[in-house]
């Protein structure tokens, strides 16, 4: 079991810096369940899902809304980016974080 440790992760799309922190899977299993549309509802919401990832997740640039994009694959691409990146999967799957000892 991994300690809780926070990543952040650098990815360029059309041309502009993504940065994105990784806060833990407890971050992501709370988003899912704050997202969805109404309390009967088995819907999320894309507005919220977004403005969360905006707030907590992407950490560089700031401020960024759902008009900040110039199309939807460019913020389609920035959401999956984040939201990969809550979910932990950001990691080279060799790269475990874990050094094995020598000797």
């Amino acid at each position: 079991m991994a300690d809780n440790k926070f990543y952040t992760v650098t990815k360029e799309i059309k041309g502009k810096k993504y940065v994105a922190q990784f806060n833990g899977l407890s971050y992501v299993l709370k988003l899912t369940d704050d997202t969805y549309i109404s309390d009967t509802s088995s819907n999320h919401s894309n507005v919220k899902m977004s403005e969360k990832l905006f707030n907590d997740v992407i950490v560089e640039p700031k401020g960024l809304t759902p008009d900040s994009f110039d199309d939807m694959d460019e913020y389609n691409e920035v959401t999956n980016f984040a939201m990969d990146v809550a979910k932990g999967k950001f990691r080279d799957k060799q790269d475990t974080g874990e050094e094995k000892s020598k000797g």
